[in-house]
């Protein structure tokens, strides 16, 4: 602004002639400029709550506001002459509380905001619109005041111009009103470095109004180059800030579409980790139902074998002298049968809880079928191994699962077969029809499932009533087999034998031993894997 001034002051006097339509557009471009930078001041103070901010934009408002009876009455110049009153006191006096009044109400409302008691300065920070409002107001009154003024004292006011020339009180005022822009500029520039940079271009504004009064004093005539450089100066300072206001705000809109991104992804994540923490709540959830079933499976199933064990050992203790050998014997006999099923429950329990949680391990090779079931017949005792028969099914035929995994689901089927079955039992291996898959049976002539029964034999923690004797058991050795089962690919299931007995059934993939495979499997035998 200074090197422009430097520049036109030489040639400031150089007449030009009137042009109406060029100093109308002046006033709408500059009234609309002032406008809408007061309106993004005010955006801006709504979303910070800076009460500086919302004093300049009430600066802003007072120059658009004003702009418009400088317009009006600068239209009747045009109509009533250079000599007449609107053309030599009401013209030019808005003209100085124009561009003089601006820097000077930026510099008093900075001073008001700073003395505003707390107590005003919350409120109005906690009622942001109302503040607006009442701001706005205000400055509405403080123009109509002062056009009032001068319109209705236009013959109690000094002339400015004369035949279209400044007169000595017209230089004279300007003088005073330039003085005070100055000392107004440097009020607010003295503060400016700790103030958001919305608020800094509004030094441009002021020199702006500091160059226009210069041009004033140095301009000898209405019309000339100078004259117009007044204008062009402010016009250009109100579009220059702005500008850079509409660029601040597109800076702040990029960074929220930024930030707004950021906190979309950070939501996404944060439903994801919700959603991960509500599946390992049920998880858990199930976890400690499953726990809880087990204490209470246990609970109630422990009690009867040692209950038994009990009355046994009470009556061995007590009536020794008067028991015979073979009381005795059969005592003993009834003690080891209850500790052996204490025993298998410890050992499924144990296996069920590794399993329960879903993620069994397994380490499948190509088991022969005549190993895995000689290994099942060999663990039996010598009474129960003498009711079994096996048949190996096709020469060479070989399963591809974890050698414990189906030493554990055959011996639990033969198992149960000697418990509940007074006859004979046939353990066999057959190829299913499309001989991808082998079926590994266990059969018995016993009493069979009772068919109501069929559909929740591989349930967790359920058992049929026995007709011929007491439970036994905890009910999830055939559980326990089904996860196993599945977990190497695999099926169990049972089946009704006609007249009398039941099958139990598994089905595993088919695979070919291989001789590393058959030492690996020498390496497995009687060792138990994780499950």
């Amino acid at each position: 602004m200074i090197a422009a001034v430097l520049i036109v002051m030489p040639i400031a006097g150089y007449r030009l002639g009137p042009h109406p339509n060029l100093m109308i557009g002046f006033f709408v471009l500059m009234a609309a400029a002032d406008l809408l930078t007061a309106h993004l001041l005010v955006q801006q103070f709504l979303a910070s709550g800076r009460l500086s901010t919302l004093g300049l934009s009430s600066a802003y408002l007072y120059s658009s506001l004003l702009m418009m009876p400088y317009a009006l009455v600068f239209t009747r110049l045009q109509r009533w002459g250079p000599g007449s009153t609107w053309s030599e006191v009401c013209v030019p006096w808005l003209f100085v509380v124009v561009i003089c009044g601006f820097p000077v109400l930026v510099a008093v409302q900075q001073m008001v905001v700073t003395a505003l008691p707390a107590r005003l300065s919350k409120q109005a920070r906690a009622r942001p619109r109302a503040a607006t409002a009442v701001a706005a107001a205000v400055t509405l009154a403080l123009v109509a005041a002062i056009t009032g003024l001068i319109v209705g004292a236009a013959d109690q006011l000094p002339r400015l111009y004369q035949d279209g020339a400044p007169t000595a009180a017209g230089r004279w005022v300007v003088g005073v009103g330039l003085l005070a822009a100055a000392v107004s500029l440097l009020v607010v520039v003295r503060d400016l470095r700790h103030r958001p940079s919305v608020e800094r271009w509004v030094a441009v504004a002021m020199s702006a109004s500091l160059a226009a009064a210069t041009l004033y004093l140095v301009t000898p005539y209405r019309y000339s180059l100078g004259w117009y450089a007044e204008a062009v100066a402010l016009l250009v300072s109100s579009g220059t800030v702005l500008l850079a206001l509409l660029a601040e705000t597109a800076s702040l809109y990029r960074r929220l579409s930024v930030a707004h991104a950021d906190l979309d992804r950070a939501h996404r994540e944060l439903g994801r980790w919700a959603e991960h923490l509500t599946a390992v709540n049920r998880e858990l959830e199930a976890t400690g139902i499953w726990k809880g079933d087990i204490i209470a499976t246990l609970t109630h199933e422990i009690n009867q074998p040692l209950a038994v064990i009990s009355a046994y050992s009470e009556e061995l203790t007590h009536e020794w002298d008067t028991t015979t050998d073979d009381e005795r014997r059969a005592a003993a006999q009834a003690l080891g049968s209850r500790v052996n099923q204490l025993l298998d429950m410890a050992a499924h329990l144990l296996a069920l809880c590794r399993a329960e949680p879903g993620r069994i391990h397994t380490q499948p090779v190509a088991l022969p079928v005549e190993q895995a079931l000689d290994r099942v017949t060999d663990n039996l005792t010598k009474q129960a191994r003498m009711r079994v028969t096996a048949s190996y099914g096709p020469p060479g035929a070989a399963v591809w699962a974890d050698p414990v995994h189906t030493h554990e689901v055959l011996t639990n089927f033969v198992t149960n077969a000697v418990k509940y079955s007074p006859g004979n039992i046939c353990v066999s291996a057959t190829l299913n029809d499309t001989g991808n898959d082998v079926l590994l049976t266990v059969t018995d002539e016993g009493n069979g499932v009772p068919p109501d029964f069929v559909a929740h034999l591989f349930d967790r923690f359920t058992q049929a009533e026995q007709t011929d004797g007491p439970r036994t058991g905890a009910g999830f050795g055939l559980y326990l087999c089904k996860l196993l089962a599945e977990a190497n690919h695999g099926q169990v299931w049972y089946e009704n034998v006609v007249p009398h007995g039941g099958r139990f059934v598994l089905r595993l993939p088919r695979a070919r031993p291989s001789p590393e495979a058959t030492e690996s499997l020498d390496l497995l035998n009687g060792e138990p894997s994780p499950l």
